[in-house]
């Protein structure tokens, strides 16, 4: 199903802190894992390495808008290449998505240890359960908000500034002649070094691959769009990671950058501005990391469930859970691998740094070559093609040389990798099915899965519409009322049966809102879920020999207030009834309070009721 405008909820500025919030967090880690593998030539390359990032970024805006439907790496090497190239792509951003995790979930509770030394032992521990707890509210639902990452975004992008306005005034004479020869430093080293060096300093834009998967709700003119937030991305970054790094590798003392690598921005504000400054970077960091964290959680499900919807994975993996309709299977997964890449590194910066390298270049190298490969075929042989084709040279050799001198990152993102496509083409070409039906739990979840798939297929095939095609039955099925339901409510149908014959009215309009996380919704929930199937159809049995005519209509959006406001304005109902819910008041924390929005996004001419 493709996304639609009511999903489409991101502007530029929106979008870019959506990429700000998942690109942004490298400058917390990554000086400090630099350091530790080039030492004080870091700026250097940083520095080096931006010119790279803008090239690439680039062509990122264009892989955005050549792909509206979402997807990143897997969509664009499917359409350059074939369907297993781009599962091969997926693999790849997965385990991109699993370092992400791990390395963020680690990352943020150094920088909360910074404040609170006792917590430094037991970080590891925190970690993993940090993790652990986002698995638990992406399986309650949890939504990525855009508003949320807007606020976030900007407050970290103003502590970056203050620390840097800090650093700035702080600096003395030594200080910038330490800094000049740092930015000079590669004059003195080998070709090989520089390689190795350009290739380690990538890690600094970890994250720019975010804006290609959140294409299906960005706005449209998706170009337009695309350009703007890349540009906020571009000059934000530019402006702020080689500035940091540059700054604390110049201005910490010798005993700090050997001591406190996991937490350079901190020690450096605390240096320059003191400890209020050091408090906001911790805060400010501390919550994008855990932010960047979760996002790679639904960016790593989301891939799972694309892979299984296109015959990779299987089905299983897709089945969602009866009491908050969430994939917990992929979400399981998504959250078992780090916490395994925790406890397995001990939460080792610079290794889990190298280990992320390997899918991040890996994802780089697929996306450009393929973008590459589609202007070729469009006839292009322009400026833009050739500067592309050099932007891929450049990713692909820092991949080769991280292939190269990171063998345990190549051996573990490798045999991960090989996992998952020997897993794919097992699912395709149904090797695995007989030896999996062999296993009793597995037999039965699987069971379970095509009957739901068949089930859904029979389902949609009856007379489910969407909001559009309702609107255009408005002047064949004119009603005035709009029952919002969400699982089966006898109860809440008689209400509208009542109130449509009082008005001397034959139809009755019903919506079931299948919410999704906004910011990754792509082409994944591609069929009706079941709960959204069995609802719709409860509803049309009740008005059987009734004499009222039923409009089931789907929809799926981040937000069913936003959802179902919107279906009340385009039918002109003048009234919207929804049933009372014995939702807990966690659950309306995590998830929202749907009459409570309701009543702020409604039509001043549509009532709301709500029926016990």
């Amino acid at each position: 199903m493709q996304p639609t405008r009511d999903t489409r909820q991101l502007n530029w500025l929106l979008a870019w802190a959506v990429v700000f919030c998942d690109i942004g967090t490298s400058v917390y880690y990554v000086p400090g894992i630099l350091y530790g593998h080039v030492g004080d030539a870091t700026p250097f390359f940083v520095l080096l390495t931006s010119a790279g990032f803008v090239l690439l970024a680039l062509k990122y805006v264009e892989i955005t808008w050549r792909n509206p439907e979402g997807g990143g790496v897997v969509t664009i090497t499917t359409k350059a290449f074939g369907p297993m190239w781009g599962c091969l792509g997926g693999m790849l951003i997965t385990v991109d998505y699993f370092l992400t995790t791990a390395i963020s979930a680690v990352a943020g509770f150094h920088y909360i240890g910074s404040v609170f030394p006792f917590l430094d032992p037991y970080v590891v521990g925190l970690a993993c359960a940090g993790v652990l707890m986002l698995a638990i509210l992406n399986i309650i639902g949890i939504r990525e908000s855009a508003a949320v990452a807007l606020a976030m975004a900007i407050s970290a992008l103003a502590v970056n500034l203050i620390v840097i306005g800090f650093s700035l005034r702080s600096m003395s004479a030594s200080h910038w002649a330490e800094l000049l020869r740092h930015l000079s430093a590669g004059k003195d080293l080998s070709s090989y070094d520089l390689l190795v060096g350009f290739a380690a300093a990538w890690l600094a834009f970890s994250g720019l691959e975010s804006i290609s998967q959140i294409s299906p709700a960005m706005r449209f003119p998706l170009r337009r769009t695309t350009r703007f937030a890349m540009a906020g991305v571009i000059l934000t970054m530019i402006l702020t990671a080689p500035l940091l790094t540059a700054l604390s590798v110049a201005i910490l003392p010798p005993e700090i950058k050997a001591t406190q690598s996991e937490r350079f921005i901190s020690e450096l504000g605390l240096i320059s501005g003191g400890l209020g400054v050091k408090l906001a970077v911790v805060l400010t960091a501390s919550t994008l990391l855990l932010f960047a964290s979760n996002t790679a959680i639904i960016g790593a499900y989301h891939v799972f469930l694309a892979l299984a919807n296109r015959g990779f994975l299987p089905q299983m993996i897709a089945l969602r859970g009866h009491v908050f309709n969430t994939p917990y299977i992929a979400i399981s997964i998504a959250t078992f691998v780090p916490i395994l890449v925790i406890l397995t590194t001990q939460g080792k910066m610079v290794l889990l740094g190298d280990m992320y390298a390997f899918g991040l270049l890996g994802a780089f190298v697929f996306s450009s070559l393929s973008l590459d490969v589609i202007r070729w075929r469009l006839g292009r042989r322009d400026l833009g093609l050739w500067i592309g084709l050099l932007t891929t040279a450049m990713v692909t050799i820092a991949w080769g040389v991280n292939l190269v001198e990171k063998d345990l990152a190549t051996l573990f993102g490798g045999t991960l990798t090989a996992i998952g496509m020997l897993t794919a083409v097992g699912v395709r070409d149904g090797w695995f099915m007989d030896l999996l039906h062999r296993i009793p739990t597995i037999r039965r979840l699987q069971a379970r899965a095509y009957r739901a798939s068949e089930h859904l297929v029979e389902e949609e095939l009856k007379g489910l519409v969407t909001l559009t095609e309702a609107v255009e039955l408005k002047s064949l099925y004119p009603s005035s009322t709009l029952l919002a339901l969400r699982g089966e409510s006898p109860r809440l149908i008689q209400e509208g049966i009542t109130r449509a014959k009082g008005k001397g009215e034959a139809a009755l309009y019903c919506i079931y809102v299948e919410e999704w996380p906004g910011l990754f919704d792509g082409q994944t929930p591609h069929l009706p879920n079941e709960e959204g199937v069995k609802t719709l159809k409860s509803a049309l049995q009740e008005v059987r020999e009734k004499n009222i005519e039923i409009i089931p209509i789907w929809a799926i959006s981040y937000n069913a207030a936003e959802a179902i406001a919107n279906a009340a304005q385009q039918l002109e109902v003048d009234a919207v009834l929804v049933g009372a819910t014995r939702r807990s008041a966690f659950y309306h924390m995590l998830r929202g309070h749907v009459v409570k929005r309701l009543m702020n996004r409604l039509p001043h001419n549509c009532h709301l009721m709500i029926c016990n």
